[in-house]
């Protein structure tokens, strides 16, 4: 789940997600990289940091059933990501699974890489035997072994954090393209309609005035017909302003913004 159960505002279950290959990374025309996508909203949701808060709330259960249906459901969403953080983020539910089916103490499988050495020929669509190894190195070699290793996750961890970063700022930026498309494309379809109507008026009045079927006097008709024509100059320099949003909202002049797509916007 999402936040509180909720992603983009959706109900939405991962493990439906994935069944249904909304969830996950999938290709063809939906083309999901670690993502879910919601038919509903047409958004995407990036399920990385997710799946981050589902190993966190691991920590605290108990049973290993329930810890080994949470790392699966979070090596489905990561399985086949192209993206550095979740390829990261899956090695070490990986190796937290092959702890956790080794028989290590509950406490202890959390801890970023384990000394013992656990060998993992593991499969997780099958039963694949796992060989824990008892050779036990002298302390000192562990030891060095140990610090080495601590600065490797130090770095490891940092270098998942900013995979995560960025991630998140594209997503961001993906978003509100998206919003700004949706905005443009309202109103400028909206603009467009109204054009089209006026034209439509104009063809109208032209005719009753060339005909003399107009209920109004022929200088009214005339003056009407005029007057329209006015109309339709301003409304066609006022779409040809709107047009200017196809070089993108940040270089759209902020008077263009505010009067024609209602936005306020600090360059």
């Amino acid at each position: 789940m999402g936040g509180e159960g909720f992603i983009c505002g959706h109900v939405a279950h991962i493990d439906c997600g994935l069944r249904s290959y909304l969830a996950g990374t999938v290709g063809g025309s939906i083309g999901l990289d670690a993502e879910y996508y919601c038919r509903r909203c047409d958004m995407r949701t990036d399920l990385v940091s997710h799946v981050t808060k589902l190993l966190q709330t691991c920590e605290s259960i108990e049973s290993r059933d329930d810890i080994e249906k949470i790392l699966n459901i979070g090596i489905c969403v990561l399985r086949g990501s192209q993206r550095t953080s979740a390829k990261m983020l899956l090695h070490h539910i990986e190796l937290t699974m092959a702890k956790l089916k080794s028989g290590v103490y509950l406490e202890d499988i959390w801890k970023m890489e384990d000394i013992s050495a656990v060998s993992t020929g593991v499969s997780h669509h099958g039963n694949d035997a796992l060989e824990v190894t008892d050779y036990q190195e002298p302390l000192d070699c562990r030891t060095g072994l140990l610090q080495n290793l601590s600065g490797n996750v130090d770095h490891q961890i940092k270098s998942l954090k900013l995979e995560e970063e960025i991630d998140q700022v594209l997503q961001e930026l993906r978003k509100s393209q998206e919003f700004e498309y949706k905005i443009a494309e309202e109103r400028l379809c909206a603009q467009k309609n109204y054009l089209l109507n006026l034209y439509q008026q104009l063809g109208k009045e032209r005719s009753e005035l060339s005909r003399g079927t107009s209920s109004t006097d022929p200088d009214a008709a005339l003056d009407a017909v005029l007057n329209r024509v006015d109309q339709i100059k301003r409304e066609v320099m006022k779409l040809r302003d709107m047009e200017v949003v196809a070089k993108g909202f940040g270089k759209t002049p902020k008077d263009i913004l505010r009067e024609h797509f209602g936005l306020e916007m600090e360059h």
